[in-house]
């Protein structure tokens, strides 16, 4: 996976609130990190993965949001896609004072230069 990438991924996988969080690259290789003992790097695998695909079943190329959010009781859950296949997911607490602002971290994700780099 690309060192810029992993090192963004690392600089905001601690912050209060943060649950979990990681990347997917556009041929599959999964980078994840959890902050919390009941939420795995392991479900944030599954979460990444299971996105990709349904995303695929549900979105056209004209019709794709940059970000998708999924509220929970406890929790969300924030997948933000870039037009070259990178795919970030963030799990949050549902506290917000807890829980770290998300659009600006999708927004700082979005326009990362990547390049094709593996």
């Amino acid at each position: 996976m690309k060192e810029s990438a992993l090192q963004w991924l690392a600089g905001r996988a601690a912050p209060a609130g943060m649950l979990a969080c990681g990347l997917r690259r556009p041929d599959g290789t999964l980078v994840c990190r959890s902050g919390a003992e009941g939420c795995p790097a392991g479900s944030m695998e599954k979460i990444l993965d299971t996105f990709a695909h349904l995303r695929a079943t549900l979105f056209s190329e004209t019709f794709s949001p940059r970000w998708t959010t999924w509220k929970f009781e406890r929790g969300q859950i924030r997948l933000a896609e870039r037009a070259d296949g990178w795919l970030l997911g963030l799990v949050v607490r549902a506290d917000l004072r807890a829980a770290p602002d998300l659009d600006p971290l999708c927004e700082e994700f979005l326009a990362l230069e990547l390049g094709d780099e593996a």
